[in-house]
């Protein structure tokens, strides 16, 4: 599985609405830039759990696909 590499830009934009949706309280940037970070790292997690299972093949035994054990993690 490949590592998604997050471009400082992208951080500090989302660190940058954080600190907006706060109400523009100073003081909590490096708290902002973490969950940024997080949030955005988070991102094919969700999308993942968005998805439907693959259909099981006709004459398989029917086992949890990744999409399912995503979705009940994030339950």
């Amino acid at each position: 599985m490949t590592q998604q590499h997050l471009k400082p830009e992208q951080i500090a934009a989302r660190a940058y609405q954080l600190y907006l949706e706060r109400g523009r309280t100073h003081g909590h940037d490096f708290d902002d830039w973490l969950q940024a970070e997080y949030e955005l790292m988070q991102l094919p997690v969700r999308k993942l759990a968005e998805l439907e299972p693959p259909p099981v093949p006709q004459g398989k035994t029917r086992s949890r696909s990744i999409i399912e054990l995503v979705q009940t993690a994030m339950l």
